[in-house]
């Protein structure tokens, strides 16, 4: 069972995402093994370590406060990324945003606007493991 503290509403976030699977009803995937979301309209893609990918009916907002904040980091509107599976980060034009390539050989954009704290949190991910 999740705690809730006396003054939320959501649940405090453990090292699982809750999801229901029509062939074996709901299920919690563990955090660590999800390398990004990717939204498309009001469904996610989520890609998970062993190849695995799953569309749910949910938007990434719904994903958000189940996904820990030192983990995983938005690089555009429609994308979120666990710091984890980063092996480097690009940008060619300051006026423009970057690239992210991450360790299973995927390229991903990154918008001008959130650069700064994707390269951030990328570096900071960085030195502490």
């Amino acid at each position: 069972m999740v705690p809730y503290p006396p003054h939320a509403r959501t649940p405090i976030p453990t090292d699982g995402i809750k999801m229901y699977v029509r062939e074996a009803g709901q299920l919690i995937f563990p955090v660590s093994d999800l390398i990004y979301l990717q939204a498309t309209g009001n469904y996610s893609w989520l890609y998970w370590k062993d190849g695995q990918r799953m569309l749910m009916p949910r938007t990434l907002k719904y994903y958000v406060p189940q996904l820990p904040a030192k983990w995983f980091v938005r690089l555009h509107r429609n994308c979120i990324v666990n710091l984890n599976y980063i092996e480097r980060m690009e940008r060619d034009d300051p006026d423009k945003g970057g690239l992210v390539y991450l360790r299973t050989g995927v390229v991903l954009p990154v918008s001008r606007r959130r650069w700064f704290a994707a390269k951030r949190l990328f570096q900071q991910n960085k030195l502490t493991n």
